[in-house]
């Protein structure tokens, strides 16, 4: 199957060629897309013959994608100093520096960083960026880039970047699926990836303090809003800790508060270190994007699926972020 080129492809094709050394980065509480396209343009280094490191500012990879190639070559790095002008630095899903490992803004003259993502809010940080909003993923925006401009994809790497097509397209159930992302999948499927195997790994992969998190979370949904089409959960550093469970434990479960019944907007709230509470947002087609919430408190991401980052108890931004998008709604609702 050929893809028609992006104005970048080329460029970045030939900056990719033209560095012996790769280090990769990826954003905090990776997800299947940021995984697997890391995965994906690691292998595609390899086979060039490159060189490549991979990093991000997690401690470890969430166990359902270890089973994707280099994961197990996989660095924690909170911090880099970006002063070798003979490596190339490539950040992959990440809307900004701030999400990867801190460092790149104080980087030498001389250091190149190349930024792939296909966030809508990027913040072209790099001294190349590659951004395409219209792809479903990442590795979206990678499966395009190799059959643009003739790299090699072999099995194991469609097999990352079927990982990361899969996850952020919700099994092809949210709206960012297109016939460009269902063509993707079929070409994929016919380099050799098995659905059922990526399924197994990632949906049926959950552990028991996972679940014992889950439960802690269901249990607390708070439903409200005119219709009852708001809803949240959340999670305290208690439940984490008394769970033995992790920030990749939180996957997916945001958006099981879409499931409820006349539901359009939900939000988990979780409290990863005491007084820091991260925020998932997702709304439905017809509602307040998700990303106008989150950018209203310092946050951002997809039209549907975003995030954001407060200082506080939970409590505190419990009540913060009922007002911020019950505001943004009133915004919307008027406008339309």
């Amino acid at each position: 199957m050929t893809e028609r080129s992006a104005p970048c492809f080329s460029e970045v094709s030939a900056l990719l060629r033209a560095f012996p050394r790769w280090t990769l980065f990826i954003h905090q509480k990776a997800d299947g897309d940021a995984v697997g396209s890391a995965s994906a343009l690691f292998e595609a280094g390899v086979l060039l013959g490159r060189r490549v490191r991979w990093m991000g500012p997690d401690a470890s990879l969430p166990l359902p994608y270890r089973f994707l190639p280099h994961t197990d070559e996989y660095l924690f790095r909170e911090e880099l100093a970006f002063d070798d002008t003979g490596e190339l630095y490539v950040f992959l899903d990440s809307s900004n520096e701030e999400r990867g490992v801190r460092g790149v803004g104080g980087r030498a003259p001389g250091t190149v960083v190349l930024n792939l993502d296909h966030h809508e809010d990027n913040s072209r940080y790099g001294t190349l960026n590659c951004v395409d909003p219209s792809c479903s993923s990442t590795t979206e925006l990678l499966y395009r880039l190799f059959r643009a401009e003739g790299w090699t994809v072999t099995a194991t790497i469609a097999e990352s970047l079927y990982t990361g097509l899969v996850t952020d397209t919700g099994a092809f159930m949210f709206s960012n699926t297109t016939p460009r992302a269902h063509r993707m999948a079929a070409d994929l499927l016919e380099l050799g990836v098995d659905p059922s195997r990526i399924e197994a790994h990632i949906y049926h992969n959950r552990s028991l303090k996972a679940m014992a998190l889950w439960a802690q979370a269901l249990s607390r949904i708070e439903v409200w809003g005119k219709d009852g089409e708001f809803s949240l959960s959340w999670l305290s550093h208690g439940d984490f800790a008394g769970t033995g469970s992790q920030a990749a434990d939180t996957e997916g479960l945001v958006n099981q508060l879409l499931t409820i019944r006349g539901i359009r907007f939900a939000m988990l709230l979780s409290e990863l270190e005491p007084g820091r509470v991260k925020i998932s947002f997702r709304s439905e087609e017809g509602m307040v994007p998700a990303a106008a919430v989150a950018r209203s408190l310092g946050g951002g991401g997809h039209p549907r699926a975003a995030g954001a980052t407060l200082e506080g108890t939970v409590k505190d931004v419990v009540r913060k972020v009922r007002s911020a998008l019950e505001e943004r709604h009133a915004e919307w609702a008027a406008a339309h």
